[in-house]
């Protein structure tokens, strides 16, 4: 249950950071190969400079959660992300990514007054934010994500609450969402100096959510639901309605969830650094060393002469069925 928790958490941080452009994959012909050698050297921590970056391929990811009387499908169709050092202050670089998606949810709850059946589309949705990023252990420290110009279309199948005119059955609307995930203690697949043979530990560490979203839909939404309240037939749920018309990201958790901190909890010997391997990404070739991810969770390869990862692989389905396993890889740099 403890791997479980922490293959979560990490398989939402990597979704929360790797946002990516969501136009059709391309197909890329360079495949990735590893050849097992040996190293005689410690990796020192990277030093990056202003206009260093680094562009990812992600896969595709879906999710499909199913419980009883919950059944959510998420798919997001991405290419790449690119990441960008744009300052340098302190102990902290500042990464800037900008990029679009395209995407589709499926919602089928029962909140016990029936069925909402409904299917969320979204496309061109345009992301932009920064990546605070702790220099003496490549950890992250913060993500700030700005959610902008993408269009929502919302089809409402059923639901039970009121029988709305035809024209609001489906609607489509923009919506803006700004969101900014900080952790307590930078969270950090790496170690440094990194050497062959070792092992180390995932730090404990609580991460918090917090944002607004707006949109003129969800204004709509909460002046029909006043008026209908002014003769009795509220539609919404009172601590729904209470969240309308900006939801505050934070008061949302904290109502219809646990709150907007969450912890990750220490786990040792999570990480193992077996050797180091030639590995071929659509970047180019690197030596990398191949480190295991909690008991085989993931795997990731740092290159030290591309002062990065160039490779990701999350085996989340072998212990979360409902995500698919997640693969990153290298396509550019200029770091040198």
């Amino acid at each position: 249950m403890k791997t479980k928790l922490i293959g979560m958490l990490i398989c939402v941080m990597l979704m929360t950071t790797l946002l990516a452009v969501a136009k059709p994959p391309q197909k890329i012909e360079s495949k990735s190969s590893t050849e097992t050698m040996s190293t005689a050297y410690d990796a020192e921590v990277p030093v990056w400079e202003i206009g260093d970056y680094w562009t990812y391929q992600i896969d595709n990811i879906s999710l499909l959660y199913q419980q009883e009387g919950k059944l959510i499908n998420l798919y997001i169709a991405i290419t790449e992300l690119p990441l960008t050092v744009i300052n340098i202050t302190g102990d902290f670089y500042t990464l800037e990514f900008q990029t679009t998606a395209n995407g589709q949810a499926k919602v089928n709850i029962d909140l016990g007054d029936g069925p909402v059946n409904m299917t969320i589309t979204f496309s061109d949705l345009e992301i932009s934010g920064n990546v605070l990023i702790e220099k003496s252990t490549l950890g992250i420290k913060e993500v700030s994500a700005a959610f902008s110009k993408g269009k929502f279309v919302v089809d409402i199948i059923e639901q039970p609450y009121i029988k709305l005119p035809s024209i609001l059955q489906k609607i489509s609307a923009k919506i803006t969402m700004n969101m900014t995930t900080t952790f307590d203690t930078p969270f950090s697949l790496l170690t440094f100096p990194l050497s062959t043979g070792i092992f180390w530990n995932l730090t404990a560490t609580n991460f918090t959510i917090n944002g607004k979203i707006q949109s003129l839909w969800l204004n709509l939404i909460n002046f029909l639901n006043n008026m209908a309240k002014l003769i009795g037939y509220e539609f919404l749920p009172p601590e729904v309605a209470a969240l309308l018309p900006i939801i505050d990201i934070k008061e949302a958790l904290t109502t219809l969830g646990p709150g907007n901190v969450f912890e990750i909890p220490a786990l040792s010997d999570a990480f193992f650094c077996l050797n180091t391997e030639n590995i071929t990404v659509p970047a180019g070739a690197y030596e990398a060393y191949n480190i295991t991810l909690i008991g085989g969770l993931g795997q990731c390869y740092y290159a030290p002469t591309a002062g990065n990862m160039v490779k990701i692989t999350g085996n989340f389905e072998e212990i979360i069925p409902y995500i698919t396993n997640i693969n990153m890889e290298l396509l550019s740099t200029n770091y040198s």
